[in-house]
C-alpha cells in the first residue's frame, strides 16, 4: 500500500514548524529557559513522530475497502452512458479520493472525485459519465482509493481489482428510432412506396375486393363461392438474400466528422441490412480489404441484426490498399446462390480497372449495387464562391476529380451496376429507397 502525508500531518509539521521560534525567543527574552524550550520542542516532535508511526501502522492494518463498479452489458459508440462505483464504507465518517481507471479516450469524466461516507451509510454510490468514442472492446481497470488513517494524518492507496472489458456496439439509436417509425401496414421506415409492375410478388392470401384493387387480382372462381367479389393479395417474394461487401482499406479511415468513413459506411451497412430483415429476406456481410476478410453467413429475422453487431462491431479499417477485384473472387468462389451483393466503399478515380473487373465478375451471377460514400467537403466545394487565385485552383482541381468520378460512374452503370453516390448524412436514406426499389420491381 502507498501511502502519502494527509492534510493534518501537514498542519502538524507546519505547527511544529513554528514552536522551533520559541527556544529563540527564550535565548533572547529568558536565557534560564532556553534549554527547557528546546527540550520542550524536541519532546513535541518526538511524540508527534510516534504518533504518526503508530498511525501509519493502522493506516496498514486496516481491511481492505470493498468497491464495486456497475457496467451496461454494451455501450455505443459516441453515447454517454453512467457508470457507477459502490464503496462500502467501514462505519466511521470518512472522505475518500475515488478514481477509475476508465478507458483514456474520455477526459472528462470528472474523476477523481472526493466523496464523503457517512458511518451510518453501509453503502456510497459514485456516478460518473463514459462516452466512448471508438467501437472494439474497450477495458476497465481497478478501482482506486485514497482513504485517511484513522488519526487522519496520513491517506492510503488501495487497488481493488474490477478489471473488465466491455463491447463498444456502433451508435444503434437510428435503427431503434427507425424501428419505432415503422409503419405497421408497409413495414417499411419512410420508404416511398413505387408503382410496381407486377414482377417480383408472391401470393400472400385472399381478402374482399376492395376500391381500388385492380380486377386482374380478382379471384373469380372464390368469389362465385362466396357470392361477393374477392381478390388476391399479393407482397414482395422473401427469403431472398442480400449481401454487404464493406471496405476495410486505409481509404476508409479518412475522418469525416466525429466518425471515420468507415463507420459511417457501417452505420448504412447496418441499416440497409435491418431493413432487409425487417421484409423477410436474409442479409449477410463481408468485411474486404483486410487479412483475412471477415464473413458472416446470412441471418434471418429482425433479431438477425444483433448477429451482424456481434460480427463487426470491433473491426476498423487497416492499412492495405482496397481490392475490389479479389474480394470479387473471394466472394464469387465461396457464394453461388443469386444475390443483391451491395459494395459500400468510397471511390477513387483510379479504381477504374479494378472496380469494374468485380463488377463485371459478380454481375454474372449477382445483382450488384455500389454505395459511394462521398466527402461533404466535396459538395460544399461545388458551391463555393471564387473570391482569389488560390480558390479558382481549387474549384478547378475538384471539377477534375468530379469529371474523372462521373466517368468512372458511368461506366459503372454500363456493367451493370446500381450506383448510389451520397453523403454521410443521406446515404442510409438513399440506399434503402435504392433497395427497396429493386425489391418492388421485381428485380432482385
Amino acid at each position: 500500500m502507498a501511502i502519502r502525508p494527509g492534510r493534518r500531518l501537514i498542519q502538524c509539521l507546519l505547527a511544529w514548524a513554528a514552536l522551533g521560534a520559541l527556544p529563540l525567543v527564550a535565548r533572547a527574552w529568558l536565557p534560564e529557559l532556553t534549554l527547557a524550550a528546546l527540550l520542550a520542542w524536541l519532546g513535541a516532535g518526538l511524540a508527534g513522530a510516534l504518533w504518526a508511526l503508530n498511525d501509519a501502522r493502522r493506516l496498514r492494518a486496516r481491511p481492505m475497502p470493498i468497491a464495486e463498479r456497475r457496467l451496461p452489458a454494451a455501450l455505443s459508440v459516441g453515447v454517454a452512458e453512467s457508470v457507477v462505483l459502490h464503496l462500502h464504507g467501514q462505519g466511521r465518517d470518512e472522505h475518500w479520493l475515488v478514481a477509475d481507471h476508465h478507458p483514456a479516450d474520455d477526459p472528462h469524466t470528472g474523476l477523481p472525485v472526493r466523496v464523503a461516507l457517512a458511518a451510518g451509510k453501509p453503502v456510497t454510490e459514485v456516478r460518473y459519465p463514459y462516452r466512448p468514442t471508438r467501437r472494439g472492446r474497450v477495458a476497465f481497470g481497478d478501482i482506486e482509493l485514497w482513504r485517511p488513517s484513522p488519526g487522519r494524518l496520513w491517506e492510503g492507496r488501495c487497488q481493488v481489482p474490477a478489471a473488465r472489458q466491455v463491447p463498444v456496439y456502433p451508435d444503434f439509436s437510428p435503427i431503434a428510432r427507425a424501428a419505432l417509425a415503422v409503419d405497421k401496414s408497409t413495414a417499411r421506415f419512410g420508404l416511398r412506396v413505387q408503382p410496381r409492375s407486377g414482377e417480383g410478388l408472391e401470393f400472400h392470401e385472399l381478402r374482399d375486393y376492395q376500391s381500388g384493387d385492380s380486377p386482374r387480382r380478382i379471384d373469380w372462381k372464390a368469389s362465385a363461392r362466396r357470392q361477393r367479389l374477392i381478390s388476391r393479395h399479393f407482397q414482395d417474394e422473401q427469403n431472398q438474400t442480400l449481401w454487404i461487401l464493406l471496405d476495410g482499406g486505409r481509404r476508409m479511415g479518412l475522418p469525416i466528422g466525429e466518425l471515420t468513413a468507415f463507420d459511417h459506411g457501417l452505420n448504412a451497412a447496418l441499416l440497409l441490412a435491418w431493413s432487409a430483415l425487417r421484409l423477410g429476406d436474409r442479409s449477410g456481410a463481408m468485411l474486404f480489404s483486410a487479412e483475412p476478410p471477415r464473413w458472416i453467413d446470412p441471418v434471418r429475422g429482425a433479431s438477425g441484426i444483433h448477429q451482424l453487431l456481434k460480427g463487426f462491431f470491433d473491426v476498423h479499417p487497416g492499412d492495405h490498399a482496397s481490392d475490389f477485384s479479389q474480394a470479387a473472387r473471394y466472394f464469387h468462389r465461396r457464394w453461388p446462390r443469386r444475390s443483391l451483393v451491395v459494395i459500400v466503399s468510397r471511390l477513387q478515380p483510379e479504381d477504374s480497372d479494378d472496380l469494374l473487373a468485380a463488377v463485371r465478375l459478380l454481375a454474372q451471377r449477382h445483382l450488384v449495387m455500389i454505395a459511394d460514400l462521398q466527402l461533404p467537403e466535396q459538395e460544399s466545394a461545388r458551391h463555393a464562391p471564387v473570391r482569389q487565385f488560390e480558390d479558382a485552383i481549387a474549384v478547378a482541381a475538384d471539377a477534375w476529380e468530379q469529371q474523372h468520378r462521373r466517368d468512372l460512374q458511368l461506366r459503372l452503370r454500363h456493367a451493370g451496376a446500381h450506383l448510389v453516390a451520397a453523403t454521410p448524412e443521406h446515404l442510409s436514406e438513399r440506399l434503402g429507397q435504392a433497395y427497396h426499389d429493386l425489391k418492388s420491381s421485381g428485380r432482385l
